[in-house]
């Protein structure tokens, strides 16, 4: 008993016997509390966030397919990142165009402008669904289990 007590405050001690073996090296990890996640995810959601600061489709489609194939992901959490979400935009842009035609809000669209007013609303769209599947996808990757 008192050799496991002396050992103890050994460890215990600053400048003691187990001092260098219970010693940590220093992690980035550590301080954003466990790290940042999926590589592969993370990736997904820069060429996200890369293509709605560029406008670039092609790189959104691969964001989007990277989502939509990578393991770290359900199933179910890689059809809603990479289908679901923009599904779910553009279904927020129907809604608008349909209150702009009926003059709930916003400008009322006439009615040979509705061309017009997609072609206008659909970058905006786009670039919403990227940054919206990109945000849903950090925060999955930060995800502990």
């Amino acid at each position: 008993m008192e050799e496991e007590a002396a050992a103890e405050e050994a460890v215990a001690e600053p400048g003691g016997a187990g001092a260098g073996a219970r010693r940590r090296r220093f992690s980035p990890r550590a301080l954003v509390g466990g790290g940042l996640g999926s590589p592969l995810l993370l990736l997904a959601a820069a060429l996200l966030v890369a293509g709605a600061v560029l406008g670039n489709v092609f790189c959104l489609l691969f964001g989007w397919a990277t989502a939509y194939l990578t393991k770290r992901l359900t199933p179910l959490q890689a059809k809603f990142a990479a289908l679901g979400i923009p599904a779910l935009t553009l279904l927020g842009g129907a809604v608008w165009l349909w209150g702009r035609t009926e003059g709930r809000w916003g400008e009322v669209v006439p009615e040979a402008g509705m061309a017009d007013a997609v072609t206008d609303l659909w970058p905006v769209l786009l670039r919403t669904a990227a940054v919206a599947s990109a945000v849903y996808l950090l925060w999955r990757a930060r995800r502990t289990s």
